[in-house]
């Protein structure tokens, strides 16, 4: 007959089912509850028993459970890694979140691992590119690392006191016989590191919720700079087309053009310029255009994978969908602009009709000096002026284009060819003496021969011969003299010519000189208008520089009063005729000087009576001698 089985007491029961419960399987094979505390350490919380066995050997299973829950990973890691810096802040913030959940002194070493590990993906994402908040983000990320490590080494202080003060090692096992430990002294120290480790604990709860909402406040901005502003190449595409759509034709530019002046260029040519820059200009909008397309659509992918990115519920999901609303519609914008831009690069139209008038006027227009336009203002201002300028310096024009009248009388040229003209006759007879002047020297010779009585023979023959030859010797000599006078006295035909051509030059240059000093200093429509846009330039400059200072923002000069048709010399136009009429001064006086020592000369040559008579005299006294 088998032996009756004493029925376990409740309270085993009960635990028994509790434990089972739990993960011990085997837990009706255990009858007493020490038993079942034991192996339910041992089994499910993987822990020595020993380690929370009581001298009565009671186990302490709260505390191992204690322990055993604290153990247990509670930060969850996550399944994939993070491709986004807002990933891996999201990762973070998550993780931060749980902590305030669990507390930071229930954070144990895996834990402790995977805030590591999240922390770490957050600072894989530094770059230049960040914005300072996000720099920042990333420079906080070890705080509660930090704060955790400084709890668990808190935690492993205080536990390796209560150890001494039991008597037991940093690994629970017990201190050699005979070691003195002074309770007393190790208990005060125990509860100094004990109010440290409560400190640490209060501020990292106090300081997680702080961390988790600075995580909270980058934004968009701070992951790509200047995301969601206006794209300066965009605007610029669309002035661009709107500039080349309106009447500024040729505001492109005008290619080697800009400098010519109206007259050295023809229509041809300017249209040509025209259509070339139209075309170039198209051709770098569509250029400008795609590069502005393509920010826009990085800056929407960004956008994009921002909000993806962030939890449901956050409140920066409204900005960034507004953000990516914004960038959506200039990128259509931008996308139909550059188009427009292309189409008109490719199938560029050349202007012509209406189009290609206007561009023809404005260019010829922009081509204007700066004078031409002040003078139109003058004659607009005062037009009776204006003319009565125009008038003066078309007159100042025909004196130096007009040829100079006579200077000399033709009679007073014909007498002086004619005295040129007997003197030379004269001076071609040499010696030969005339019929009558011939015949006296002879009459004369014979009649002293008669007187003397000296008629026969050759002796009378000769004396006539003599007289006669030296009669031409005398008068081929007062021919020279006359010839040579005459060569002397300026008056003759080369010399007056000479003199007519140098009072020509001298009024000629006298007529330029004029001319010359009224368009460089006189009241010329040039100088009027040349004074007048120089003036108004000073006083754009003047404007200029006093709206630049500070102090004294704006206008601030005192005007003064500018008169357009002020000139340097108002005697300039009669310059030239005083130093004509100097010039004439002292020609004339040069003339009348010669002519005086030429009529002198001519009146102290001896007389064709006087000759005579000197030769006679000299054929008696030979005859006497």
């Amino acid at each position: 007959m088998a032996a009756k089985t004493k029925p376990l007491p409740a309270d085993v029961v009960t635990r028994q089912q509790q434990y089972a419960d739990l993960g011990l399987a085997n837990a009706t094979s255990y009858t007493t509850a020490n038993a079942l505390d034991a192996a339910l350490v041992k089994e499910v919380y993987k822990l020595d028993p020993a380690k929370y066995t009581g001298k009565k050997g009671v186990v302490n299973v709260a505390g191992a459970k204690a322990e055993y829950d604290f153990q247990q990973p509670k930060l969850s890691k996550p399944a994939t890694d993070p491709t986004s810096f807002t990933q891996a802040v999201n990762n973070y913030a998550n993780a931060i979140r749980t902590l305030q959940t669990i507390g930071a002194d229930n954070v144990n070493k895996t834990d402790l691992a995977t805030l590591n590990s999240v922390a770490r993906s957050v600072r894989d994402f530094d770059s230049k590119d960040l914005s300072e908040n996000a720099k920042l983000i990333i420079s906080n990320v070890g705080d509660a690392v930090d704060a955790i490590n400084a709890i668990n080494n808190q935690r492993q202080a205080i536990d390796t006191k209560k150890n001494l003060i039991q008597k037991k090692d940093a690994q629970g096992n017990p201190l050699p016989k005979g070691t003195k430990v002074d309770a007393k002294a190790e208990t005060a120290k125990l509860t100094v590191l004990q109010d440290e480790y409560q400190r640490l604990v209060n501020t990292a709860n106090q300081t997680a919720p702080k961390l988790e909402e600075s995580l909270t406040r980058f934004g968009l901005s701070d992951i790509a700079r200047g995301i969601g502003q206006p794209i300066a190449q965009a605007a610029k595409v669309d002035t661009g087309l709107e500039a080349l759509r309106g009447e500024r034709l040729f505001g492109v530019g005008t290619g080697t053009f800009g400098g010519r002046l109206n007259s050295q260029i023809t229509d041809e040519q300017i249209l040509g310029d025209i259509n070339t820059a139209r075309r170039n200009e198209y051709k770098s909008l569509y250029d400008i255009g795609t590069a502005a397309v393509t920010d826009l659509q990085s800056q929407l992918s960004t956008a994009q994978a921002f909000l993806a990115d962030l939890p449901t519920g956050d409140r920066r999901r409204t900005d960034a969908q507004k953000t990516i609303d914004n960038i959506t519609k200039e990128l259509s914008d931008a996308q139909a602009d550059t188009l427009e831009a292309r189409n008109l690069y490719e199938n560029y139209q050349p202007l012509s009709g209406g189009q290609a008038t206007t561009a023809l006027t404005q260019f010829r227009e922009n081509l204007r000096l700066p004078e031409q336009r002040t003078l139109d203002q003058i004659k607009e201002i005062d037009p009776n002026l204006f003319n009565q300028i125009q008038a003066l310096s078309q007159q100042y024009g025909e004196l130096a284009t007009t040829p100079l009248g006579a200077t000399t009388a033709e009679s007073t040229e014909a007498l002086r060819r004619q005295t040129e003209e007997s003197i030379a006759a004269q001076l071609r007879l040499g010696s030969q003496l005339g019929a009558e002047e011939q015949r006296q020297y002879q009459q004369a010779a014979r009649a002293a021969q008669t007187a003397r009585g000296n008629i026969f023979g050759v002796a009378p023959a000769v004396e006539e011969a003599v007289t006669t030859g030296l009669a031409g010797e005398q008068r081929l000599a007062a021919r020279l003299g006359a010839a040579q006078g005459f060569l002397s006295s300026g008056q003759t035909v080369t010399d007056a010519l000479a003199r007519d051509v140098g009072l020509r030059n001298a009024l000629q240059q006298s007529r330029l000189g004029a001319a010359a000093e009224f368009a460089a200093a006189g009241p010329s429509a040039y100088n009027m208008a040349n004074q007048r846009a120089a003036q108004q330039q000073a006083l754009l400059q003047q404007y200029v520089g006093a709206a630049t200072q500070q102090a004294t923002p704006g206008f601030q000069a005192t005007p003064s009063q500018f008169n357009p048709y002020a000139y340097v010399n108002p005697n300039a136009g009669f310059l030239g005729a005083q130093n004509a009429a100097q010039i004439y001064n002292t020609l004339a006086d040069y003339q009348s000087s010669t002519y005086g020592a030429q009529i002198g000369a001519i009146s102290r040559q001896p007389s064709g009576a006087e000759q005579f008579g000197q030769i006679a005299t000299g054929l008696s006294n030979l005859i006497k001698i």
